[in-house]
């Protein structure tokens, strides 16, 4: 995709494809990793991959085949009843496929217990090789990235230092916050991010339509209306991306559907000047290509 950037296709995209075959729609794609959505009970979304179990097997296979990497695990759901059995199953997955990271959500109005929660699952990440990262969502108890930052700082005090992970459609629909995200760059709590496009721009009309718009009507990068060139250039060249498209396209035909957000993503990354992130010319020459979504 761009020299040495990792860029990854989200499980999310095709959720209903089994990981080895998901890997090799990736490699068809071009994208250098994947992402796998580990479920850690039967019936939910995603999968199980177990210990000595045959998907698990055929996964490391798959990835070894196409030369690709795991990018991230995801997702472990910190609820008021959560605990350490709750996230084994995704954190012994990620180490086993040599995942970078563990993509963590609060759904808990409890702070000082998710804050507790939060860090059991940073360190204990930490001790299979995984960073934790904190996605903030509109409709989940961490909405945007300054409650994710709050969150983070108290639960680091604890344990290992969790990331936040930035998704682009996240991140609008709360208001996109420029300040909190350029701080998060300098302090190198936001270690990679996700990728897609949105029909509109601004905040969400409410939850249920954050949360449909999220799970299954997104678009392809560079299709709609979200700043991507922006926030590509203030992210940074060298930050991994994970392209998170969940759309009826992705389960109608998902090999089809990897391969064009793939070419899709090339283009846009290829826009993007390679410069340091947040320096006025990376801003500047973005924001000539984005100039009417860049955040004011």
């Amino acid at each position: 995709m761009v020299p040495d950037r990792v860029v990854s296709l989200a499980s999310l995209s095709a959720l209903a494809v089994p990981p080895p075959r998901f890997v090799e729609y990736a490699a068809a794609g071009g994208f250098d990793a994947v992402g796998v959505r580990v479920s850690d009970a039967a019936g939910q979304r995603g999968h199980q991959l177990v210990e000595g179990s045959r998907m698990l097997a055929d996964t490391v296979l798959a990835l070894d085949d196409h030369g690709m990497e795991v990018l991230d695990v995801e997702v472990v759901k910190l609820h008021p009843g959560s605990s350490r059995s709750d996230w084994e199953p995704v954190l012994f997955a990620g180490a086993e496929l040599g995942a970078r990271f563990v993509i963590a959500t609060v759904l808990d109005d409890d702070r000082n217990r998710a804050v507790d929660n939060l860090a059991s699952l940073s360190a204990a990440a930490a001790d299979h090789g995984l960073r934790c990262c904190l996605e903030p969502m509109v409709f989940s108890a961490v909405r945007d990235l300054r409650a994710g930052r709050k969150m983070v700082e108290q639960a680091a005090a604890a344990s290992a230092p969790a990331g936040l992970l930035v998704d682009a459609l996240h991140w609008s629909r709360a208001g996109g916050d420029v300040t909190e995200l350029e701080a998060g760059v300098r302090d190198g709590r936001i270690p990679y991010w996700q990728l897609c496009d949105a029909r509109v721009t601004g905040p969400a009309r409410n939850d249920n339509a954050a949360i449909a718009e999220a799970r299954g009507n997104r678009l392809a990068p560079g299709a709609g209306a979200l700043p991507l060139m922006w926030l590509a250039s203030t992210l940074g060249s060298q930050t991994p991306i994970s392209v998170e498209v969940p759309s009826a396209r992705g389960d109608a035909d998902p090999r089809r559907w990897a391969m064009e957000l793939g070419s899709a993503t090339r283009r846009l990354l290829s826009r993007v000047p390679a410069d340091t992130p947040l320096t006025t010319t990376a801003r500047s020459a973005a924001a000539q290509s984005d100039i009417t979504k860049v955040p004011s």
